[in-house]
């Protein structure tokens, strides 16, 4: 199958495949577990559920940055790509290029 086809198909999906194996993410994910339970022993009932609440946010807020800068990153990639392949270059300017320009303008001769 062709990229597109996965694509089409569902068979890409970025998101999951994010490494969550790495040894700094499996750490992390450790201590953010113990302080959630040492929260969690310390605080009321409807303390730790306004917690969770707020640890459903961030999700939702990285989630949403993630997507964003997912989206970013690949456009600018497609223009890359797309200025590469239309071979599109500006000519140089150089001082003397402009002066000429302008005294043509100007109407006068050299």
């Amino acid at each position: 199958m062709s990229l597109l086809e996965d694509l089409y198909y569902g068979k890409i999906c970025p998101n999951e495949q994010i490494c969550l194996n790495d040894p700094e993410y499996v750490q992390n994910s450790k201590l953010i577990s113990e302080r959630i339970n040492i929260l969690q022993a310390k605080l009321s009932s409807e303390d730790f559920t306004v917690l969770e609440e707020v640890m459903d946010l961030n999700s939702l807020l990285i989630s949403i940055s993630s997507a964003s800068a997912y989206t970013l990153g690949f456009r600018t990639g497609a223009a890359m790509l797309i200025e590469v392949l239309e071979h599109k270059t500006k000519p140089i300017q150089t001082k003397e290029k402009l002066i000429f320009e302008q005294i043509k303008s100007d109407g006068r001769e050299l």
